[in-house]
């Protein structure tokens, strides 16, 4: 009987298919490996594979849940922003005018205070010239009413002891209607 020798082809064609064999073994070792890890925690926190899937499936949608809001929330803060930014110009706007009205008042106060005093000033100075005028009319009044009682006296005692020639009994005058008359018993005594 003959031999059969295998052919060189055929080697290389055995240990080409079984290089990748290896090869695939261990490719598909791996993930067999991992699931069985997998597997194991499942098991260690007893949880089944498909409960897992069910709870992961509802974080995800929650996740995105979450994700909208936190977007719609991201939007409403810029919003926010935008108007709190806008209103704080307006403050600072006010703040500016309020300012420059200030000034403006003290401004007005400072110069209304300067012409008040110098109003009191004037309203003393003036009243001094008045007081003064016063006074020397005064001093005048009392000069002429001195004048008057004398003249009075003098004319009184002149006409009256005149009078008294010829009416004994006249001691005295009063003065009527701008008239000296002579009369008896009277207030104002004539020196004859």
């Amino acid at each position: 009987m003959k031999e059969i020798k295998p052919h060189h082809q055929h080697i290389s064609f055995l240990l080409i298919i079984t290089i990748l064999l290896i090869i695939a073994l261990l490719i598909l070792i791996k993930p067999a490996l991992l699931g069985y890890k997998i597997n194991k925690q499942f098991e260690d926190v007893e949880i089944n594979p498909s409960e897992f899937l069910k709870t992961l499936e509802s974080l995800k949608s929650k996740v995105l849940i979450t994700e909208t809001n936190l977007d719609s929330c991201k939007s409403l803060n810029e919003e926010f922003g935008f108007s709190l930014s806008k209103e704080k110009n307006v403050s600072l706007e006010c703040l500016r005018e309020k300012s420059s009205k200030n000034m403006e008042d003290s401004l007005i106060i400072q110069e209304l205070r300067f012409n008040l005093s110098k109003l009191d000033n004037n309203l003393d100075q003036q009243k001094r010239v008045i007081e003064l005028g016063l006074k020397q009319e005064e001093e005048k009044n009392e000069r002429l009413e001195k004048d008057y009682e004398l003249l009075l006296l003098n004319s009184a005692n002149n006409i009256c002891c005149k009078a008294r020639v010829d009416d004994k009994k006249i001691d005295s005058y009063i003065v009527s209607s701008n008239f000296i008359v002579c009369t008896s018993d009277g207030e104002n005594k004539i020196i004859c």
